[in-house]
């Protein structure tokens, strides 16, 4: 599960990074279904790999409790290290701005549980449950006395410099206690069990947001046809996390992790050997699907970026993304036996 929320991820910037420019997927006034979907079907990304982050730390937790404050304080450090200074150049070719992507949330997570890992986890599941349903009922607004980025996305300027941070800290946390509570039980569950949550967390999604609840964003029927009415009440709000979009892909995420994440073959195999090496994927992959996508437009259109006059191809971004795939197996899984044949290198520990 871990390495298929990577490689769509990596979907997702290509996305990005070789979509003409002002390019929407969400526009519905302007997208297509196939550029709507790109972007649709890498929603799952981020909350499955802030749920299992914080199951993969409980799971530690229970062979090494006393080292795991100190841990999570250093891991969340250093991923929050990576996300301003190499993740923010790969991004943007420079560090004009800084970005405050899935490794800040990750990375922050991480730091804010490190005092919480004496908490049982029937504590942790609820305290992250109250957390996600009161940011639904009572969601802040406004700067909040300067700690707004708590909360939702903010823009602030820090000594003349601009910090864009998109995944705010507090939603995403909450994701990561839930995470850490259910990680016990996802180990001894039953694939029906497993299913059964999903389905729970697909039925609840469905009913709220029939009943424009759960979202701040509520659907509408839209002029384009049914198609593009389904497009809308498919998607709720990402930033900050809604209880909607966390229901819809959580739910989504547990029926894989009840189905195909069980099963055996080629494709799983490859998954399996992406999860086994995130950060070392995240880190590299960001700037080869930013450097494939620059080649592109170079060599198209004389420029670093597809022109926006230029109409969206599906069959571009997926065959950029299929070349970057190519690209990162072999380093993948050179960088896998590097790790697995000096233990002793604890540096490697960190990538």
């Amino acid at each position: 599960m871990r390495g298929l929320a990577i490689v769509l991820m990596t979907l997702d910037h290509v996305r990005g990074f070789i979509a003409p420019l002002g390019a929407d997927p969400t526009d519905l006034a302007q997208t297509s279904v196939p550029f709507f979907l790109v972007r649709w079907i890498t929603h799952l990304c981020a909350p499955t790999f802030v749920l299992l982050m914080g199951a993969g730390a409980a799971l530690r937790h229970r062979s090494r409790p006393d080292e795991m404050p100190a841990y999570l304080l250093k891991r969340g450090i250093w991923i929050v290290f990576l996300e301003v200074s190499w993740i923010s150049f790969s991004f943007f070719w420079s560090f004009s701005l800084t970005y405050l992507g899935v490794l800040w949330a990750l990375g922050g997570a991480m730091i804010l549980m490190a005092p919480l890992t004496r908490l049982p986890h029937k504590v942790m599941l609820t305290a992250g449950l109250v957390l996600t349903l009161s940011f639904d009922l009572f969601a802040p607004s406004g700067d909040i006395s300067g700690v707004g980025f708590l909360f939702g996305p903010t823009r602030i300027m820090l000594a003349g410099h601009p910090v864009q941070e998109s995944y705010a800290l507090l939603p995403w946390l909450a994701v990561a206690m839930v995470g850490w509570g259910l990680g016990p039980w996802m180990v001894r569950a039953s694939a029906r069990q497993i299913l059964g949550l999903g389905a729970g967390c697909l039925s609840v999604f469905f009913l709220l947001r029939g009943l424009t609840l759960g979202d701040p964003s509520a659907w509408t029927s839209q002029s384009r046809g049914t198609a593009f009415t389904v497009m809308d009440f498919m998607n709720p709000s990402k930033y900050p996390p809604s209880l909607a979009f966390l229901l819809l892909t959580l739910g989504a995420a547990f029926l894989l992790l009840g189905s195909f994440a069980r099963r055996e073959g080629v494709i799983n195999r490859c998954l399996q050997l992406f999860g086994q090496v995130p950060l070392f994927f995240y880190l590299l992959h960001l700037p080869l699907t930013h450097a494939l996508a620059n080649a592109w437009a170079w060599s198209m259109y004389g420029q670093a970026r597809v022109p926006g006059t230029v109409a969206v191809s599906f069959t571009v971004i997926v065959g950029c993304w299929a070349i970057a795939l190519a690209l990162l197996w072999p380093a993948s899984k050179a960088w896998l036996n590097l790790k697995r044949a000096h233990p002793e290198k604890r540096w490697l520990r960190y990538l």
